[in-house]
């Protein structure tokens, strides 16, 4: 029995785009795990699905915190088995794949992305910090010879873009808590960094 180490939610979906085909398939990402022996039974939205039944054993998580991964293991199977359902049968053998991935991803963040991918079938990769929409679309003029190259991407999108700032920022002021610094303190600090009086938390 394998003890995952994932979050209760995470607002993001992954998406699969092949040069051709466009976007093959677009799925949450969620697990749906059996709590009696943690087997994995769902993934993805009918993963999602599960939630609307009430079922007690079923617990439904992600394997991406703030759309990088938080545990390998549940990862992996959770894009090997959208990967196949992507491309259907008779995948493309061990094709290169882009990744588009969130910024600020650590090299701890991106090995785990790359051992994940590669696990899936990649037989290269190539990872980008670029909006998925924005690499597809410059994508091909930029670098031409990598757009031959790379004809299937994986985006991690951010469709609810507030609840990971809302994540973060309960992050930052836990991080405050723990220093003893208030949060009004927080607040002011971040008040006396906004430009010319914009963007004030209060």
């Amino acid at each position: 029995m394998t003890d995952y180490n994932m979050v209760p939610y995470e607002p993001a979906d992954i998406v699969i785009h092949v040069q051709g085909r466009g976007t093959v398939l677009r799925e949450k990402s969620l697990i749906a795990v059996q709590a009696s022996d943690n087997k994995i039974v769902a993934f993805g939205t009918d993963a999602q699905r599960m939630t609307e039944k009430n079922m007690e054993d079923i617990m439904v998580l992600s394997p991406l915190h703030q759309g990088m991964i938080a545990d390998y293991l549940a990862a992996r199977e959770l894009f090997l088995c959208l990967f196949r359902k992507a491309l259907g049968k008779k995948p493309i053998i061990k094709p290169p794949v882009a990744v588009c991935v969130p910024k600020g991803m650590t090299s701890v963040d991106k090995k785990a992305m790359e051992d994940a991918v590669i696990y899936v079938g990649a037989s290269e990769l190539l990872l980008s910090d670029v909006p998925m929409e924005e690499f597809i679309r410059e994508f091909p003029d930029k670098f031409p010879k990598l757009y031959r190259k790379f004809k299937i991407t994986i985006g991690i999108t951010k469709d609810e873009p507030e609840r990971y700032m809302e994540e973060r920022m309960r992050e930052l002021l836990a991080y405050a808590e723990g220093l003893q610094i208030p949060a009004e303190r927080v607040y002011t600090l971040w008040n006396e960094i906004s430009a010319a009086g914009e963007n004030k938390l209060i």
